[in-house]
């Protein structure tokens, strides 16, 4: 019996090592070509150098010809992400994953942005139809020239599509859909809001200025005023009102992500940049972090292009986006720049006026039919199932409002002004109003473009579409900002901005500029934006003070604001906690010795060693869950018989403001129902926080901000299966940062790279980002450079010493 055993183990054991080898030797069938000759659809030889770090270096005599290799280097690299990118502003993940994606497909197909791209991508000029095409010839030839199917195929049971030209503006559209709200959900949200709340509670909740305000030009706005009255109506201030973190779970449990953000943080980035004035260089330098959700590999791919237009050479050195050609964020040598998410309102939903029978909507000319459409959507292992999408002469119906009233959508993402790849002429930008010039036209989703040049210039503006809107107050909480309705013709859209509408900030008297995904301009300007959900200014204001305390800048001091990890927003709630809510009665009740004096040590960072910053986060965090909690309840209430998801990430920066205002002025009409006092209250939820905190970790001095805050970024299948991990994904490890200062860092969201570069100084600029350039586990640079990202140490924005070279020949 022991002899069979141990023959039965011995059987099991050399099993598994047969699956094993077999499944290193199909990965390694997989890994792309880093060396050689490769015959390929350009018209001269093109050269692509790789350092140790697999940062790529392509040289080519034209646009065209580097558009063919960088293609090849996407697909070899990178297909999978590049094909759920595609797939999910298609709405065709069911295809890949089955019915766990159904739900986002049917979802996301009432946009067609696939029937768009189709038609869109014929309006592109012709130079970048040929870009495109190229790009398109080397995906497709660098996806078959790979010994075996990228891995995730194998591991999914399925079979790679060739690429399309349209698919790269798929890929553009899956941004969109990333940085903004794709189904109007802060609009609907504060339109339910202002039905619900009286008028002037309303405006408490949602004001329009804050302390934290950091615009460029100075600009200031108010906050809202104390209510007389109650905000919430008596029957649903009830102290098991559902609380705002469990409204959020339960909104979005079921909900299929490629791009899942538990995060407080938005999805946006910081920016800044300092003139030749205040430089060292005597050239600009321009800052950029961009922040998003991060997975294995990064969305980023560090590039180089070198190639001749009109008869000049050019330097490129950033990251493109696997899935297009185009180079995100970078220097050309002769300008240098970056993007934050702008937030201005790019999006407005139409309360419809519908008639008797449902069959038609009223506009100014009367009523018009709607126009249906069927799109079948194909469901890997069952028959394909077909939608309905319903049209309008404004955009698609996306659903109802909490009274029931049909709603459709006008966004700047479903007209072809929206999506294009004029961002090619940042390439070609000698300077600063050549840069400005190209972005206004740019078919992206509205950025705050930050760009200065070697001559020392600087400036800001919007890079992407902006529309032109009619009859409305464009930046309040109300107006544009709560769905209308159109049918009057009073109200609307009436094309976009040209250029010379645009807002601009040319190189002001201080010589700094900076965003934050806060409002940046006032006045006239902000008008043309609108407020699509700006962040708090916190991080806006932390960089400016950073800028303003330095008199001359090397690109190592940019470098230091980029990891500025200064807990300034969480200051006040540190004092409020020891000079307010821990007094010695209540300290001495509770035994709270302990963590007075953690507080006390408390570093005032995000610092991984620190029990204090950690404790302030989740005091604040609760405590505004708990007060707002009768707010959910109301939204629940009003959206549980229209299946609406009222989720409270628009306003979640918003609420800061009233929530102090109550905290520091206390009035007694709106204290929360069941205590005595504010102090009680803030004293009952601090015992909460740390009753929490020390059944989490253990004691309250190992609740740590690094124990809390440790990264866990993960490739996408491994998320599906768990025992891949040890294989595909990034070291875990306790990080410093947090949301509302410029070191954005969360568990798996953050900063997606750092750029510090001065125009015509590259090799001294400073690059890093999660992750590594590739997608394979057994690449030899997969995670290379992941450690300094996580250190937040310089690193150089060029390629280093050529390890692999790749050549294409004409064919």
């Amino acid at each position: 019996m022991a002899n069979l055993l141990v023959k039965s183990t011995k059987i099991i054991f050399v099993i598994l090592i047969l699956v094993v080898v077999t499944i290193y030797f199909y990965l390694r069938q997989s890994l792309p070509i880093l060396e050689g000759q490769v015959q390929a659809d350009v018209e001269q030889t093109v050269i692509v150098s790789r350092d140790e770090q697999g940062i790529a270096q392509i040289n080519g005599s034209n646009r065209r010809d580097v558009s063919v290799a960088l293609g090849y280097l996407h697909a070899q690299e990178r297909f999978f992400q590049m094909d759920l990118l595609r797939r999910n502003s298609a709405g065709e993940l069911s295809e890949l994953f089955g019915e766990l994606a159904l739900k986002h497909d049917k979802k996301i197909r009432v946009h067609q942005f696939r029937k768009r791209v189709t038609q869109f991508v014929s309006l592109l000029t012709e130079e970048q139809q040929s870009i495109l095409q190229s790009y398109t010839a080397g995906v497709n030839q660098g996806l078959e020239d790979l010994a075996a199917n990228p891995f995730e195929y194998a591991l999914l049971s399925a079979t790679p599509k060739p690429w399309l030209p349209e698919d790269s503006m798929l890929v553009l559209y899956s941004m969109y859909m990333d940085l903004q709200y794709e189904y109007g959900d802060r609009e609907l949200l504060l339109g339910a809001m202002s039905d619900l709340l009286s008028e002037e509670g309303f405006q408490f909740l949602i004001p329009e200025g804050s302390n934290w305000d950091a615009a460029v030009d100075g600009t200031q706005l108010p906050k809202g005023e104390m209510p007389a009255g109650k905000v919430f109506a008596d029957d649903l201030s009830a102290a098991n009102a559902l609380n705002l973190a469990n409204a959020e779970t339960i909104n979005h449990a079921q909900q299929f992500e490629l791009f899942p953000d538990n995060q407080e943080g938005f999805k946006g980035s910081n920016n800044w940049a300092v003139s030749g004035n205040v430089s060292k260089t005597g050239s600009a330098i321009v800052a950029d972090d961009m922040h998003l959700g991060i997975a294995v590999p990064n969305i980023w791919y560090r590039t180089s292009l070198r190639y001749t237009a009109n008869d000049q050479p050019l330097l490129i050195d950033g990251v493109s986006l696997p899935g297009t050609p185009a180079i995100v964020v970078g220097s050309n040598h002769n300008i240098a720049w970056g993007f934050t998410n702008s937030y201005g309102d790019w999006n407005d939903l139409i309360k419809l006026v519908v008639s008797e029978d449902g069959t038609q909507y009223l506009t100014p000319e009367g009523y018009k039919s709607f126009i249906l459409e069927q799109e079948a959507i194909d469901i890997k292992g069952q028959q394909a199932k077909s939608v309905t999408i319903k049209l309008t002469q404004w955009g698609p119906v996306i659903g109802e409002d909490h009274q029931g009233n049909l709603l459709a959508m006008r966004w700047v993402a479903h007209d072809a002004e929206g999506v294009n790849f004029n961002l090619f002429g940042l390439e070609y930008a000698q300077n600063v109003e050549q840069a400005i010039e190209a972005a206004h036209s740019a078919g992206i989703p509205a950025q705050n473009l930050m760009v200065g040049d070697r001559y020392g210039s600087i400036a800001w503006t919007i890079a992407g579409a902006i529309p032109r809107k009619f009859g409305l107050d464009n930046t309040g909480s109300q107006g544009w900002a709560v769905p209308q309705d159109w049918s009057t013709g009073d109200i609307g859209w009436s094309g976009y901005l040209n250029s010379d509408e645009y807002p601009v900030v040319l190189n002001p008297e201080k010589n700094r500029l900076w965003t934050g995904n806060s409002r940046v301009v006032g006045d006239d300007m902000y008008q043309k934006l609108g407020n699509g959900g700006y962040a708090l200014g916190a991080r806006s204001q932390q960089i400016r003070d950073g800028l303003m305390a330095i008199e001359e800048f090397t690109e190592q001091d940019l470098l230091d604001i980029q990891n500025d990890d200064k807990a300034v927003f969480l200051t006040p709630w540190h004092r409020y906690l020891l000079d307010t809510v821990l007094t010695d009665e209540f300290v001495k009740e509770h035994d709270y010795a302990q963590l007075v004096e953690q507080l006390n040590q408390w570093q005032a960072r995000a610092s991984v060693d620190s029990v204090g910053y950690l404790f302030v986060r989740q005091f604040r965090l609760n405590l505004r869950d708990e007060l707002f909690s009768p707010l959910t309840k109301m939204m629940q209430e009003a959206s549980k018989d229209n299946a609406l998801d009222l989720s409270f990430r628009p306003i979640r920066s918003q609420v800061e403001i009233p929530m102090w205002q109550l905290l520091t002025q206390q009035p007694q009409h709106l204290l929360p129902e069941g205590h005595a006092s504010w102090n009680e209250f803030s004293q009952s939820v601090a015992s909460a926080t740390y009753q929490e905190l020390v059944e989490k970790y253990g004691s309250i001095d190992k609740a740590t901000w690094g124990a809390h805050n440790t990264t866990n970024i993960q490739h996408p299948l491994s998320k599906a299966i768990p025992a891949l991990g040890w294989l595909l994904d990034m070291p875990q490890e306790p990080v410093r940062g947090d949301t509302f200062m410029p070191r954005v860092q969360g568990v798996a969201f953050g900063s997606s790279q750092r750029m510090v570069v001065s125009p015509g100084h590259e090799h001294q600029a400073i690059f890093h980002m999660p992750s590594s350039q590739s997608g394979h586990p057994l690449s030899p640079f997969y995670g290379k450079g992941h450690d300094d990202w996580v250190k937040g140490v310089a690193s150089p924005l060029l390629p280093g010493v050529t390890k692999y070279t790749l050549e294409f020949t004409p064919k």
